[in-house]
């Protein structure tokens, strides 16, 4: 199920055919909530000056009691290069609802996180902050699997330009490729249900910055690092926004020629599709997050 121009889509799987319904989806949480929603993770500001700071607050949503995890100071000298600081972009939890996932972000420069920023991790606890890779604040470049992170690490705003696929687990946290694919590039996956593999999207490592000249596969990558290639579109088009359904028997993703995206799925070895066309989608050096608005139905 996703909402496209203010209605809700349903795409069965089984028939391929779409039913629309009146409505439209919540909007957002502005907490981030965590994924069984026990804690919800807010950035709170505080003092001004030389004592203004941020901090990430966790609270149990059960008893609603609220507690610091982290805190960063907001007082500036200089903007960059390194770890200056500034205000803080949360990202996401692990699925064990134990740690948070986080960006800080220099003086709120756009232009500097664009071309990524250090990822970090945080116990719900309040333990020292772990530092783990630059890359890309994109959502869809981070999934908790089988226990660990599995995360497109990689500086510079051009996507497809040497993004390599890591994996960190916790309370080291240190990260180490999942994959050794020299001349490679890794943008947007999703984690399968079971935990035990992730679907990617790969293309050789280009520099180019056009928007639309990607060309995107999708690949099955396991976490023993074994990969193997799942979808060849055709020239001129991209395979993107990898997205497994609930039961895991179906990955949708985007198939996008010149931004114009339109919907598949990969099941038992076949492609469906198209299923919905989901309109135009500029992205951004090469990334399109096509699931920003959209959510999906556990039985699909």
């Amino acid at each position: 199920m996703l909402q496209r121009r203010g209605r809700l889509h349903v795409i069965e799987l089984a028939t391929c055919r779409e039913r629309v319904r009146p409505g439209q989806l919540r909007a957002p949480d502005a907490a981030l909530r965590s994924p069984r929603s026990r804690f919800t993770a807010t950035v709170r500001s505080s003092g001004s000056g030389k004592t203004a700071k941020q901090t990430i607050w966790v609270t149990d949503v059960r008893t609603g009691r609220a507690h610091p995890v982290f805190s960063e100071t907001q007082r500036y000298t200089t903007i960059g290069p390194g770890e200056t600081p500034g205000p803080i972009v949360l990202r996401g939890w692990s699925g064990d609802e134990r740690w948070i996932f986080f960006f800080i972000d220099p003086r709120g420069s756009s232009s500097i996180a664009a071309d990524g920023l250090t990822l970090r991790a945080v116990s719900v606890d309040g333990r020292r902050a772990h530092k783990l890779a630059r890359m890309l604040l994109h959502r869809d470049y981070l999934a908790w699997c089988g226990g660990r992170l599995v995360f497109t690490a990689g500086f510079d705003r051009v996507a497809t330009n040497r993004k390599r696929l890591l994996v960190a687990a916790p309370p080291a946290w240190r990260p180490r490729p999942l994959v050794a694919a020299r001349g490679i590039s890794w943008g947007s996956l999703a984690c399968h249900p079971t935990g035990r593999w992730v679907a990617a999207q790969a293309q050789p490592s280009s520099e180019n910055a056009n928007f639309f000249s990607t060309r995107w596969s999708l690949w099955r990558v396991d976490l023993d690092g074994s990969r193997r290639r799942l979808t060849s579109p055709p020239h001129g088009s991209a395979d993107e926004s990898p997205r497994f359904s609930g039961n895991g028997d179906a990955l949708l993703f985007v198939r996008m020629h010149k931004g114009n995206g339109h919907l598949y799925a990969l099941r038992g070895g076949r492609t469906i599709g198209p299923l919905l066309y989901l309109g135009n989608n500029m992205g951004y050096y090469g990334h399109h997050d096509w699931w920003l608005t959209a959510t999906w139905s556990r039985g699909s």
